[in-house]
């Protein structure tokens, strides 16, 4: 059964998902990631444009009519089908923006529209796309359940894990037609590896986090240029602090990460990737509808800042990832110092990208990384504080049962020390 469960929870997801795929959005990033499948299927510029236009045009039109559903007034209204036409021909060039700059930073991004091509022939653009998206999720939560059986968690503490990755935001967001379903999941690969590697497996550890950083790095090569230096300064500290983790399947992480996080920029300089600073202005541009600013740097300080402090107040409000945060980085703690380290890297690289694209609309889908934390951590707690609950109840029983097998045991002490004194 510990078997048969797990992939009975990826069926119930992909069922409820497929349940809720026409309230999902194909938004602007996933017009382009369709136009970029189109080209990769061997159509022109221009045609892919107009395929995906038409796709992302449909799915407004889809949307504005579910809106109308639940409008007290509208309700009862017909189905307004000049509005996909009007779509057509506000977007006759394309979505805005169009300024080349932005364009490159999906042109830097070939993994995810290359692989959803042969679903996008057969399904079209928003099915396509959320078919790998939807299966690199349900694939993530696999991936989690071993990575917590290779923590030594029981199969039941394990399909927890599974279950909180499917139910948290990383299901939410993982499951539409963007990369967060990629990505989300080669990050837990890398974390698995990097586990595999604490625990001395250096040669299966080495190979699972290398190819999934390389698979990363071309899906989402910004988020994945941030693992590896996380990585390097996890196993770094685990080598300063944790006497333990002094082997040589720490030093290999450390070398691996060190690897990866030279390449990430070798790679990212030869083909002049987009960097931070051009993240900056397309933040500050609006995505290059205003002028790029003078000062990119200094209105980043100013405006995290700002984010930050009204973020944490809406936190306060109803705390529930600050709570299960410091619940998931005690139950990763408690079972290992090196391998906490190493998950809290990954998940902060989530708050990383947040601090360096402080838009508070988008929040919650930029820093969904922070969830792995929860996904793995509180499931570690769980079983800790299990463990400690049958430890003590085994004291309990084992106290009644020397109580029951000497009877009379403390009364005949203190008849004795009586006796004794008199």
């Amino acid at each position: 059964m510990h078997k048969i469960i797990p992939l009975l929870t990826v069926v119930v997801f992909v069922l409820l998902h497929v349940f809720a795929y026409p309230g999902t959005r194909f938004s602007n990033d996933s017009y382009r990631y369709a136009r970029s499948a189109y080209e990769f299927l061997g159509d022109p510029y221009r045609k892919a444009q107009d395929k995906a236009l038409r796709a992302y045009c449909a799915d407004t039109a889809a949307m504005l009519q579910r809106n109308r559903m639940l409008h007290q007034i509208e309700f009862r209204a017909p189905v307004r089908p000049h509005e996909f036409q009007d779509c057509l021909a506000q977007h006759a060039d394309g979505l805005n923006p169009g300024n080349p700059r932005y364009e490159a930073l999906f042109h830097a991004r070939p993994a995810y529209p290359l692989m959803a091509a042969p679903f996008v022939r057969l399904l079209g653009a928003k099915a396509g796309l959320t078919a790998v998206a939807l299966g690199f999720t349900a694939l993530g939560g696999l991936l989690v359940l071993v990575l917590l059986r290779a923590l030594r968690a029981p199969p039941p503490v394990a399909w927890l894990g599974q279950c909180l990755y499917y139910v948290t935001p990383i299901g939410l967001w993982g499951s539409r037609p963007m990369t967060e379903g990629p990505m989300l999941a080669l990050m837990v690969a890398m974390l698995l590896g990097a586990v595999w590697l604490c625990q001395g497996r250096r040669v299966a550890g080495a190979l699972l986090s290398t190819g999934a950083f390389a698979l990363g790095f071309a899906v989402k090569y910004s988020s994945f240029a941030l693992v590896g230096p996380c990585l390097v300064a996890a196993s770094a500290m685990a080598l300063m602090f944790v006497p333990q983790a002094r082997h040589k399947g720490t030093r290999c992480l450390l070398i691996v990460s060190l690897f990866q996080s030279l390449v990430a920029f070798a790679v990212s300089r030869a083909l002049r990737l987009p960097g931070l600073e051009t993240s900056l202005q397309d933040t500050f541009s609006l995505h290059w509808t205003y002028a790029e600013v003078a000062d990119p740097w200094r209105r980043l300080v100013r405006l995290d800042a700002n984010y930050w402090w009204q973020w944490l107040q809406g936190e306060a409000l109803a705390p529930s990832l600050l709570f299960l945060l410091v619940l998931g980085a005690w139950g990763a703690m408690s079972r290992s110092v090196p391998i906490a380290l190493c998950l809290l890297a990954v998940g902060g690289t989530g708050l990383l990208t947040s601090a360096a694209h402080p838009v508070a609309l988008e929040g919650d889908r930029l820093y969904v990384q922070v969830w792995l934390v929860v996904v793995v951590g509180l499931p570690l707690l769980v079983e800790r504080l299990r463990m400690r609950g049958a430890a003590s109840d085994a004291a309990v029983v084992a106290s009644s049962q020397l109580r029951e097998a000497v009877p009379g045991f403390r009364r005949g002490g203190r008849r004795t020390r009586t006796k004794q004194r008199g």
